[in-house]
């Protein structure tokens, strides 16, 4: 096994007491934001909004987290699956747990996207949108495997939110 995937497995096992079973979305993030000592606020953004929030030519995002002074946040396309929604969620909280890096210059858009958030107050920004790096796929990896372990446990199978029928 190679670093990164042992990075992947410690974390995931580092959480699992987290995740309650059936899975529940809210209390998941209550238990999350009290193990990391602050609040972990899940937020709708317009979708046409996220094409104009990176610069440099990287993809539109579909989720992004910001570590700011007072919270985590994780924003998502308004309006998408509840299944994708845990897709995300899961995909950043695998940047807050295996305690990811990234900075902010390159988010132009941020404050069009997230305008009651102040610039000033983050300190990380990390956005589920391209997947040539290694802590996206690090991400992707603890996303797809949290999220295998908990769809079992669902109220609604994932298909039939994929399908609308939430």
């Amino acid at each position: 096994m190679d670093d990164s995937t042992r990075r992947v497995f410690d974390a995931r096992a580092e959480i699992a007491h987290l995740v309650p079973s059936p899975w529940n979305r809210d209390r998941f993030l209550a238990a999350l934001g009290a193990w990391r000592g602050r609040p972990i606020q899940l937020m709708p953004v317009e979708s046409s909004v996220l094409p104009d929030v990176w610069n440099l030519g990287r993809g539109a995002p579909c989720g992004l987290w910001l570590d700011t002074e007072t919270a985590d946040v994780v924003a998502y396309a308004a309006g998408t699956t509840s299944f994708h929604v845990d897709q995300i969620l899961w995909h950043e909280v695998g940047h807050m747990v295996l305690n990811h890096n990234a900075g902010t210059g390159d988010l132009a858009g941020l404050q069009l996207l997230l305008p009651n958030i102040d610039p000033a107050t983050v300190r990380r920004v990390l956005g589920r949108s391209e997947f040539a790096d290694g802590q996206e796929d690090e991400a992707e990896v603890f996303a797809d495997l949290m999220l295998s372990s908990t769809s079992r446990w669902r109220a609604s199978q994932p298909m039939t939110s994929l399908w609308g029928e939430h």
